[in-house]
């Protein structure tokens, strides 16, 4: 029975054709894989399949739940696509760093502000546990499912983002090269667990590059050729001679090895186990979380200081390119000096260097202006490579670089690396590949426990010995299996997760204060209280707290107001938040008070109301209209300010007998006290529902929640409109507290540039993805504490704009040191 078929898919970008006529049929109970060189159109099939980009042309039919015949489909979206029982596993890893592996399992099941409801709902009771037997069946054992998805190892971050699909219990699920980061152990379990699903009728599209992947568990294979399928094969017709022929359409790929192996030269690089010389290449090899990492990012630093040397990192979009940029640009970043012209760039000479690598790396490129995102996986590889060429290094650090990348970009690649060994360059290369050592290494060193515990060389070089270094001596006997064996790398997979290192007391302090971001605030909070009592014993009295309370709750509320949208990233700072809460203190004197309308029942929620509609606005005007987030909220910074001076160009004064006492005491609470309060308790509110981390992992990694279908725009829109909301609630306390409404653009510039700072010192980063409301209000508390104890020391008040502005950069070095001290210690 056909589950999935695909008719004649179209899809062109600009003047590039990506698929031209692509057709595919996805049976019921069998994989299904797709092979073809890099930039042949499956990543653009896998996009619109998954609901992120839409074909020009061309149909898409899908079987429904029952077994009906397939229906035409049109996904438009990654959530769309999703509910239609379409899961997909990306080749770039997708995880939320700051946020926890469980919820990072179940990104994109819930609404935004609803828990998920239906017959396929799984109870919030039921997650953690249906979360640790996914995990454990992927992985051999559960990491700690509070952890950050961060702390984890590659390898173990794609098997949350693969752990993810499944828990969606797809009827088909792809997999995009999503073996290419997974340790041998791993990609077996995700075989078996593929086998699982095709045998409850399910189907899976299997895109990987390693032909004995797909020798091992597809059951017929498709084949795209610069955007159109060519053939359809059964397993037993999917020799490697046939599919090579059917991607080249029969041109050779590379020709074998002609490089005359000469004697290496003087040693440029001494380290543990290795003296690297001129013009070898080689190798470092075993099992995943062996220490090869780490050992190759020491070489680096172990480098004298004569010695150029470039790296190219493993994790692509994370560590390598720059997707915002072009392809030219991600070219010249670390060699921008070159172009160079009476301290002007030059784009014509820029554009000449990188033609000349251009054509020695093969890369396939329209324009090199277009963003480097539109390559394919490999070429944007090569891009990667041909910027540390750039710099003429003498020695090159590669860590797997062909992860993910077909077969004549990898002999593309291959070829380079020989003739820059020939040229005398010294090359270390990391690959988890054994063809890759066996064909390319001078020597290979492999790496148990951390170190290196051997050492192959050229002549010593087999897939036996080399397999049986992996496992060390007791694996022998199995050595001529290959890399499939599983039985050693689930064993060091399982240790590596199930036991891990005690922690120190700093090491817990340190992760205490990457988690919960209010900590640092907070400490820097109560420090500067005791100073303040110190030096002004009547600060404790109940009178000074009455006044506290009202003076700080304007830009407190203030921060809190901005907190949103920076949380949900994108650049979402909304500078127009000190004119909206002046606005709304006009509306109130001027539209209400002034009218005769004092009822608490109206002003208040009109006030809210006026807020949050015109945070909406800005955040439609972001996320729907596509304006940057400065620009946007700075057109309404003057359209506010506009409306409230010509409303009240003279401070307009009036109040009522409930506002008055906002400004004091309520029933004998601080009414700047209960002011605060209501947005924190609206936030620890909105905690209890899927929205505040759903904004938070939007903010810690869009493509990640968009991907695994989240409403990214409505999100973040939501969020303008909640920091409107609280704004409004400013707007309240500043009346109370003046019992006017003061439209000065010189009374309301300063509270602009103070949100921000508090902010940044409550412990949420301007890029968005971890924070909270009681963090900007403990930096709010910060900076009236730095002002009150100026005063009480008198001191000048023209010094309080530095010392806090020195507080706040001491506040963000601690919280970064810190957050490094997390990240090691993990």
């Amino acid at each position: 029975m056909t589950l999935l078929a695909v008719e004649a898919l179209a899809k062109s970008f600009g003047p590039t054709k990506a698929l031209r006529a692509c057709t595919l049929e996805l049976r019921a109970g069998e994989v299904h894989a797709l092979m073809g060189e890099n930039g042949s159109g499956k990543s653009t099939l896998v996009k619109i399949l998954s609901g992120v980009h839409r074909p020009d042309a061309g149909r898409i039919a899908l079987a429904g739940a029952a077994g009906a015949e397939p229906a035409p489909v049109a996904p438009r979206g990654p959530r769309a696509a999703i509910a239609s029982g379409v899961a997909t596993v990306f080749q770039e890893v997708q995880c939320v760093p700051a946020q926890s592996v469980l919820e990072n399992l179940w990104l994109g099941v819930d609404g935004i502000v609803r828990r998920a409801k239906g017959s396929g709902a799984v109870p919030a009771g039921r997650r953690r546990e249906r979360a640790t037997e996914v995990l454990t069946r992927l992985l051999g054992a559960c990491p700690d499912l509070d952890a950050p998805a961060g702390s984890l190892s590659l390898s173990e971050r794609q098997a949350v983002a693969i752990g993810r699909s499944l828990l969606r219990d797809p009827r088909v699920l792809i997999l995009d090269e999503a073996t290419s980061a997974l340790d041998v152990a791993t990609r077996d379990r995700l075989f078996a667990a593929c086998r699982e699903l095709t045998g409850r009728g399910g189907s899976v599209l299997f895109i990987s590059h390693r032909m004995d992947e797909v020798e091992q568990i597809a059951d017929r294979v498709t084949v795209l050729r610069s955007g159109e399928s060519v053939g359809t094969l059964e397993r037993e017709r999917a020799d490697i001679d046939t599919l090579v022929r059917l991607m080249t359409g029969g041109e050779q790929l590379v020709a074998r090895e002609t490089r005359e192996r000469a004697e290496p030269g003087a040693v440029l690089l001494a380290a543990d186990g290795l003296d690297l010389r001129a013009g070898e290449i080689v190798g470092l090899a075993g099992l995943e979380g062996q220490g090869q990492d780490e050992y190759l990012r020491a070489l680096r630093a172990k480098a004298d200081a004569g010695t150029r040397v470039a790296a190219v990192a493993r994790d692509r979009r994370e560590e390598s390119i720059f997707p915002p940029l072009s392809i030219r640009e991600n070219f010249t970043a670390a060699t921008l000096r070159r172009d160079a012209r009476a301290g002007l760039i030059s784009t014509g000479r820029a554009r000449e260097r990188f033609a000349a690598y251009r054509e020695r790396l093969k890369i396939k490129i329209g324009r090199d202006s277009d963003p480097i995102t539109t390559l394919s996986g490999g070429n944007q590889q090569k891009v990667v490579i041909a910027r540390a060429l750039a710099g003429d290094p003498q020695v090159l650090l590669l860590n797997d670089p062909t992860r993910g990348i077909d077969i004549g970009a990898k002999h593309d690649v291959y070829a380079l690396l020989r003739d820059l060994a020939a040229s005398g360059l010294a090359i270390v290369m990391l690959s988890t590949e054994v063809d890759e050592h066996l064909e390319l290494m001078d020597r290979v060193l492999v790496f148990r426990e951390g170190a290196p515990a051997a050492q192959l060389r050229r002549d010593e070089l087999t897939r036996a010995a080399l397999v049986t270094e992996f496992f060390g001596p007791a694996a022998e006997q199995d050595a001529e299996s290959g890399p499939e064996n599983t039985a050693g790398p689930q064993k060091a997979s399982t240790a590596r997760i199930s036991e891990p290192a005690p922690t120190s007391f700093a090491a817990r302090a340190a992760r205490l204060a990457v988690e919960r971001t209010w900590v640092v605030p907070a400490v820097l909070a109560l420090a500067l209280l005791i100073a303040n009592v110190a030096a002004q014993h009547s600060f404790l009295e109940w009178h000074s707290w009455i006044l506290t309370f009202a003076e700080v709750a304007t830009p407190a509320l203030a921060a809190m107001a901005s907190t949103p949208a920076i949380l949900g990233g994108g650049g979402g700072i909304d500078i127009s938040i000190a004119p909206l809460f002046v606005f709304v203190s006009v509306v109130v004197e001027v539209m209400l008070l002034g009218n005769g309308i004092a009822g608490a029942a109206v002003v208040i929620p009109v006030a809210v109301l006026v807020g949050a509609a015109i945070g909406a606005v800005n955040g439609a005007l972001v996320n729907y209209g596509r304006y940057q987030a400065v620009v946007a909220t700075l057109c309404m910074n003057f359209i506010l300010s506009g409306f409230a001076l010509a409303y009240a160009p003279a401070p307009a004064a009036g109040t009522t007998g409930w506002l008055t006492s906002l400004g004091t005491t309520v029933a004998g609470i601080p009414g700047g006290l209960i002011l605060l309060a209501v947005p924190l308790l609206a936030w620890f509110g909105l905690g209890r529902t899927p929205f505040v981390r759903t904004l938070c992992a939007v903010g810690g990694s869009e493509t990640t929640a968009y991907t695994a279908g989240v409403n990214v725009p409505a999100v973040r829109t939501l969020g303008y409109a909640l920091g409107g909301a609280i704004a409004g609630l400013a707007g309240l306390a500043i009346t109370a507290q003046l019992h006017q409404a003061e439209a000065d653009t010189g009374f309301v510039t300063p509270f602009i540039l103070l949100a921000i700072a508090a902010v940044a010192l409550g412990g949420t980063p301007l890029t968005g993805g971890r924070g909270s409301l009681f963090g900007s209000l403990l930096g709010a508390a910060v900076i009236f504490l730095v002002e009150n104890l100026l005063g009480a020391l008198h001191i000048s008040s023209f010094w309080s704009q530095a010392v806090y502005g020195a507080t706040l950069i001491a506040a963000v070095l601690f919280a970064a040191r810190t957050a490094r001290s997390g990240r090691s210690s993990r």
